[in-house]
């Protein structure tokens, strides 16, 4: 009986037994750490179905072959993925095969997360993610910032948020996004000075789609930001206080000139612009303090597609879809300058002459 022993115990060693709580070496995620491993083991490697405890309270359970952890469910464990020609390094906790995170899980790091679907090690088809580095592109360019929301196949699909600076300004566009651009209805929102307004504007594939009812939506918001005259303004009324009663010949002979929309900035000295054959797309009535005389707002469209925000004193007779020709003084600078440019619109207009 005793010859056989040694045969015995050769054919335990090469079917292999179970170990508990051995201190060993493993590779996972290709980076070979120390671990306290629990499971099968073979040639006194991890070999079979076990569980490895690492460091920081990191672990994977699974499939092992030969010291190598091949799939499996794992935690907390540290990994670096690059996305958007960016690396992270962070810890991914879910499901890996072939040595990879594969199947659903998270990842998270400082600037960077990813919760959904993974495959070969890179996130891949569903998921959420938060990105301090990120880009949208629409039509006419790229845009760089942080973006919070759904993706598929590594792109924004789906709702999402996304946050970018423009003109020293910080943009925020919450909305419909496919294949990482603008797709549909998103709300605009513009942090500048104290101020924050916010309005909805349409996208078709990264286009902006001009509506008019985004451009009026945005624009009543505005009747109620505080507005001033400058003192060159001012004294502009004073001594032109004729116009202002709506002298129809003076405000279309020497005061008609040809008005650079993009260009414009407030001189010294302030002048008249004409805003012909504007339709009337939103009015507004009301006293701005008590005694005082009734102010007219109106949002117009004149015939070139612009859009404008007319306070006017004395206007009684119009009314909602009337075409009129409107004399225009601008607004001082501090209410005429705003960073929104989506349409072509004067943000803030003016003081206005009414041609009868």
């Amino acid at each position: 009986m005793k010859k056989h022993i040694p045969l015995i115990l050769s054919i335990v060693l090469l079917a292999g037994c179970t170990a508990k709580n051995m201190e060993t070496e493993i590779t996972v995620f290709q980076s070979t750490v120390p671990a306290v491993y629990t499971g099968k083991v073979k040639r006194k490697l991890p070999d079979g179905e076990g569980t490895a405890l690492l460091d920081q309270n990191a672990s994977v359970k699974g499939l092992f072959e030969k010291g190598v952890w091949i799939s499996g469910e794992a935690e907390n464990v540290p990994y670096r993925v690059t996305y958007q020609d960016q690396t992270y390094s962070g810890s991914y906790t879910g499901e890996a095969a072939d040595q990879l995170p594969s199947g659903n899980g998270v990842f998270e790091s400082e600037s960077f997360s990813y919760n959904g679907t993974w495959n070969n090690g890179l996130p891949e088809g569903t998921g959420t993610i938060t990105a301090d580095s990120f880009r949208i592109n629409t039509t006419s360019e790229m845009l760089e910032g942080s973006y919070t929301g759904e993706v598929r196949q590594g792109l924004a699909e789906g709702s999402g948020t996304f946050v970018y600076e423009e003109s020293g300004h910080e943009v925020q566009m919450t909305g419909v996004f496919a294949g990482n651009q603008f797709d549909g209805r998103m709300i605009r929102t513009i942090r500048y000075s104290d101020t924050v307004r916010s309005y909805p504007v349409f996208y078709q594939k990264g286009s902006l789609v001009p509506s008019a009812a985004a451009m009026i939506s945005y624009m009543e918001g505005m009747r109620n930001e505080s507005y001033c005259l400058s003192e060159a303004e001012t004294s502009f009324i004073l001594d032109h206080s004729d116009l202002f009663e709506g002298n129809e010949t003076d405000g279309k002979t020497e005061y008609n000139q040809n008005f650079d929309y993009d260009g414009f900035q407030e001189g010294k000295e302030p002048s008249l612009f004409l805003i012909r054959q504007a339709e009337i797309r939103s009015i507004q009535r009301y006293k701005p303090y008590a005694g005082s005389d009734t102010v007219t707002s109106m949002i117009v469209q004149n015939a070139d597609g612009w859009y404008h925000l007319v306070f006017a004193y004395s206007v009684d007779e119009a009314d909602r879809g009337d075409t009129v020709d409107i004399g225009i003084l601008p607004f001082c600078r501090s209410t005429l300058t705003s960073p929104e440019q989506d349409y072509p619109a004067i943000d803030a207009a003016g003081t206005a002459v009414w041609i009868r």
